[in-house]
C-alpha cells in the first residue's frame, strides 16, 4: 500500500492513463464507449490519481458548483486494488483540495453500492439522484468541511 501515491496528472501522459483507467472503472463495465469517462468540465476541474509505479490505477475529479460548493466525480479504483484505502486517499485528496478553495460543502450522486463507504468517510444522503444506464440507482450525498 505504501507504494501507491495520489496526486494530481502532470503530462500528457499521465491524463491517457488517467482517462483510460476512469473508462476502464466506470464505463467499460456498462458497455460505454470510450469519451463516455469525460464531460464538459475537464479544463476547469481538479483531477487526482492514484499511481502504483507508473500505472493509474484510481481516479477522482472535482469542480466548483457554486462560490463555496463543490462537486466530486468519477471516482473509480481498479477492482483488483479495492479495499485497500485507496478510494479513502483519493477522496481526503479531493476534501483537502476544496479546502484550498474556500469550499464548505463537497456533494456528489453517489452509487448505491457504495453509499455505505461514503458514509463511513462522514457524508450523508441528502436526495435521490439519477439512475444511470437504466440499472444504477444513484443518491445525491453531501458533506460540511
Amino acid at each position: 500500500m505504501s507504494g501507491i501515491v495520489i496526486r494530481r496528472p502532470r503530462s500528457a501522459r499521465d491524463f491517457a492513463g488517467y482517462y483510460q483507467t476512469r473508462w476502464y472503472t466506470l464505463r467499460r463495465p456498462w458497455h460505454q464507449p470510450k469519451g463516455s469517462e469525460r464531460d464538459g468540465l475537464e479544463k476547469v476541474a481538479v483531477h487526482l490519481m492514484a499511481v502504483e509505479g507508473r500505472r493509474v490505477v484510481g481516479v477522482a475529479r472535482m469542480h466548483l458548483s457554486g462560490p463555496d460548493v463543490a462537486q466530486f466525480r468519477y471516482m473509480g479504483v481498479e477492482r483488483r486494488f479495492r479495499h485497500r484505502g485507496i478510494a479513502q486517499r483519493l477522496l481526503r485528496a479531493l476534501e483537502r483540495e476544496a479546502r484550498k478553495r474556500c469550499v464548505r460543502i463537497a456533494w456528489f450522486n453517489a452509487r448505491e453500492p457504495a453509499v455505505p463507504f461514503y458514509e463511513r468517510c462522514g457524508y450523508s444522503v441528502f436526495d435521490t439522484s439519477y439512475t444511470l444506464y437504466g440499472c444504477i440507482p444513484h443518491w445525491k450525498m453531501f458533506k460540511e468541511l
